[in-house]
């Protein structure tokens, strides 16, 4: 498969006990997709395909484009390790930019969260 048709990732690991940072959307710079503000999402702006945060553990945000994507798919969705797999079943390519973001901090023990964005560069056409 060539890279042009593979959604495209960047990863970024903050350091243990860093606050997370807040999301600008890389095609307009619109800032208010930190998990952790929450609903209403109809704020958010029309490049932001999904949220998943690993801490719900489900998508908290699908834009209509990505509902009807993922709606006849029987998998249905693992979680983060099998996201790629999960967009490419659902026909994202190269438009499709995830950013998943790591952090971690204290709570019983160490633990460890990550967010992934995905931001859809088609909505440009």
């Amino acid at each position: 498969m060539s890279s042009q048709s593979l959604p495209q990732y960047a990863r970024v690991e903050q350091p243990f006990g860093v606050e997370p940072p807040s999301v600008r959307c890389p095609i307009c710079g619109e800032e208010g997709y930190k998990m952790f503000e929450g609903p209403p999402w109809e704020e958010t702006c029309p490049h932001l395909a999904f949220l998943y945060p690993s801490e719900a553990g489900e998508f908290v945000f699908e834009s209509k484009d990505f509902e009807k994507r993922t709606k006849g798919l029987k998998l249905g969705f693992p979680g983060l390790d099998n996201l790629e797999d999960y967009l490419q079943k659902a026909g994202y390519n190269n438009s499709l930019l995830v950013i998943e973001i790591t952090y971690g901090g204290m709570a019983c023990g160490p633990t460890w969260f990550t967010d992934a964005y995905g931001f859809d560069y088609s909505t440009l056409e």
